[in-house]
């Protein structure tokens, strides 16, 4: 294989691995459409930002003050 051949090849690789998704971007696209994909999920998740927008949260510094949250 000459020069120009290699060179070819090796642009066309470079094109496809450009293309190419990782596992971990692959599996993070799948959690991504399990959590889209239930219902209840997506409502906590809603309920959650209309808490945070309406200034109900409690600010965990450590994890003692998140056992003494969930002792609550």
């Amino acid at each position: 294989m000459n020069q120009q051949s290699m060179e070819r090849l090796s642009r066309r690789v470079r094109a496809i691995e450009e293309k190419m998704v990782t596992k971990e971007e692959l599996e993070a696209l799948i959690d991504t459409v399990e959590i889209l994909g239930n219902p209840a999920t997506m409502a906590q998740i809603r309920a959650s930002e209309a808490d945070i927008k309406a200034g109900r949260v409690k600010e965990i510094r450590s994890v003692e003050d998140l056992f003494a949250e969930l002792s609550q």
